[in-house]
């Protein structure tokens, strides 16, 4: 309809009467690539969207594929945040998981942290997805995150050595959203309940039908569902 309210516009004023204003249109967050060190140094690859006092740092699955986390940036940034995507250090799509891909999953999230308030990150936000839910429960606390939102992950991956502990479960006090469909064929429903249901509150559950896994959800039915609640989450626990 856009090009019939244009042509309508050209039209008025060919003809002498009051020209329709241009519409305005917010513009799109800006994207930049940037790297940081790990917490043992390692040097990691990632992308900062938009521009914001409070720093969104979105934490890829075991397949270290950014690409959906990337394209839900600009929706977050548009809401006045700072974004930050980035993949970790291992390949992407590895054909097996080792311990030390687990434990640099971690020291490689601290260090996007370190990275966000070094480049003056007043707020700290931290989603995970499956892996990304583990790792960003196994530092929320220690990082002294302001709201953390973890989708479709298992309290642990105990057969690769990375486990989230009860002291570092009891420390994750800040606002908590954790989202899981209810048919997951990737990690049980029931294993994400079982870590809600471990940590104190604040918290909030978040279930969907389908049984879509971690980001995938964003690419299916109910994908609009899991952004919206998202985003609501993020802009009630923190301003912008």
């Amino acid at each position: 309809m856009r090009w019939l309210v244009v042509g309508l516009a050209m039209l008025l004023a060919g003809c002498g009467g009051p020209a329709t204003p241009p519409t305005k249109t917010k513009p799109e967050a800006t994207q930049a690539s940037i790297t940081f060190p790990a917490a043992d140094g390692t040097v990691v690859h990632g992308t900062v969207t938009g521009v914001g006092g409070t720093t969104v740092i979105l934490s890829n699955m075991g397949d270290n594929d950014p690409a959906p986390w990337q394209a839900f940036a600009p929706a977050l940034a548009a809401h006045g945040f700072t974004v930050l995507t980035y993949a970790y250090r291992y390949p992407r799509n590895p054909t097996t998981f080792t311990d030390a891909y687990g434990q640099g999953a971690v020291d490689d999230l601290t260090g996007a942290v370190t990275f966000a308030r070094g480049q003056g990150a007043k707020r700290i936000v931290l989603i995970g997805a499956s892996l990304g839910g583990i790792v960003t429960g196994k530092i929320g606390g220690a990082v002294r995150a302001d709201a953390v939102a973890i989708v479709s992950a298992p309290p642990d991956l105990a057969e690769y050595g990375l486990t989230i502990t009860p002291a570092e479960l009891a420390g994750l006090t800040q606002p908590k959203l954790f989202v899981a469909s209810r048919a997951d064929a990737t990690v049980p429903y029931e294993r994400t309940r079982a870590y809600f249901d471990r940590v104190p509150e604040p918290k909030e559950w978040f279930e969907l039908a389908g049984d879509r896994h971690g980001v995938r959800i964003l690419d299916s039915e109910n994908g609009g569902q899991l952004r919206d609640r998202l985003i609501s989450f993020v802009t009630r626990a923190v301003p912008g």
